[in-house]
């Protein structure tokens, strides 16, 4: 699902107790219309293993944690120290280990979300692409029957009568142009 055009094994392999992205580098798109190119498919490594614009920063101003599945190992890592007669040092480690990994899942699922609101926006634009497309195809019909189921009799008839018309505007147009009136402002 997460793998882009790599899909003959899994997005994400187990490496010694680290998650690497093993998936493909190019996201899978799909022209929807003429003009239109639309992702269809993020990889996993978008959407689970980079962060947003804005990331929540490390108060000791290192790099924030990218990757989701560090910030799970920051935090069971520390959820797995024993606290029971440890030292207070200890404690703060695990709290400040904690809050890394908070604010690594914080920025993770931002990301996450930031992913959604794309897709949202992509099916809002796919329902006014739908929308068109079936508003251009009900045109389409509505000419083409008109032009197919047309009673040739009466389009002939009505050809004449306009070209009547037409003839006759210009004559009384003609006739017009010789009187005195128009005469006057030449």
């Amino acid at each position: 699902m997460f793998g882009g055009f790599v899909n003959d094994k899994p997005p994400f392999v187990d490496n010694g107790g680290s998650v690497s992205y093993a998936g493909g580098n190019k996201a899978v798109e799909q022209k929807v219309d003429a003009n239109r190119t639309m992702t269809i498919g993020h990889t996993g490594d978008t959407v689970f293993m980079s962060l947003t614009s804005n990331p929540k920063p490390e108060p000791d101003g290192s790099a924030p944690v990218s990757n989701v599945f560090e910030s799970i190992d920051i935090a069971l890592k520390a959820l797995k120290t024993p606290l029971k007669d440890a030292d207070d040092a200890t404690k703060q480690q695990v709290n400040d280990a904690l809050a890394k990994a908070n604010r690594g899942l914080d920025n993770s699922y931002n990301k996450v979300l930031s992913v959604r609101a794309e897709l949202g926006n992509q099916l809002q634009e796919m329902d006014t692409l739908d929308s068109i497309g079936k508003d251009r195809d009900m045109i389409n019909q509505t000419q083409m029957s008109a032009l197919v189921d047309a009673d040739l009799a009466e389009s002939i008839s009505s050809y004449f009568m306009q070209q009547a018309a037409l003839q006759a505007s210009y004559k009384t147009f003609g006739d017009m142009q010789g009187m005195s009136l128009f005469q006057m402002n030449r």
